[in-house]
């Protein structure tokens, strides 16, 4: 973190400078989390006086590098020193802000990739199924009745079969009511 003070119809002491740098030293947890290189954090403050108004002005300029962000604030004061504390605390609810913002984006962005990675699963899943083609599992005719029996024996919901009267097939199939439905061809 890099400060520069600039001092404009005023005198700027090294205890004026000691102030501003202790205060900045509570943003210093904020650029470690929006930017872990404190490097690339550039800090110019510029003190003014107003002879005419007898006013203090504190302008801070803070250039956050690896992010491409500035953030800037200023504040009139008849004491130098309030102006400073009002600057920083200005200076503190953006970086807040910021911080937010990158916060809400980083979870927008995972929650994108969580979706997309649904959606690849989902179109993955959406292929034609492969249709496997399997014998039937009675080869010999039977009655409606004999089919029926088995279809209670075995517990399964339907049960395709050769129909002994008319040779064709046929499915007998459990209904939600209890009871049976059969399926024939041409009906």
């Amino acid at each position: 973190m890099k400060i520069e003070h600039i001092g404009k119809n005023i005198d700027l002491t090294d205890y004026i400078k000691s102030y501003a740098e202790t205060k900045i030293e509570r943003l210093k947890n904020y650029f470690k989390e929006i930017n872990p290189s404190e490097d690339s954090v550039y800090i110019k403050i510029t003190y003014s006086f107003e002879k005419h108004g007898h006013r203090n002005r504190v302008d801070m300029h803070i250039n956050l590098a690896s992010i491409g962000g500035v953030l800037h604030a200023w504040e009139e004061s008849n004491d130098l020193y309030t102006a400073i504390d009002y600057v920083i605390d200005e200076i503190e609810r953006q970086l807040v802000r910021l911080k937010s913002r990158r916060l809400e984006e980083r979870r927008r962005i995972a929650l994108e990739k969580e979706k997309n990675k649904y959606a690849e699963v989902k179109e993955e899943s959406m292929e034609r199924p492969v249709i496997v083609q399997e014998p039937m599992p009675l080869e010999k005719p039977l009655s409606v009745e004999d089919a029926l029996m088995i279809l209670q024996e075995t517990g399964a919901f339907f049960l395709p079969f050769r129909n002994l009267e008319t040779n064709e097939i046929n499915i007998l199939y459990r209904k939600k009511a209890g009871n049976y439905g059969l399926i024939v061809p041409g009906t």
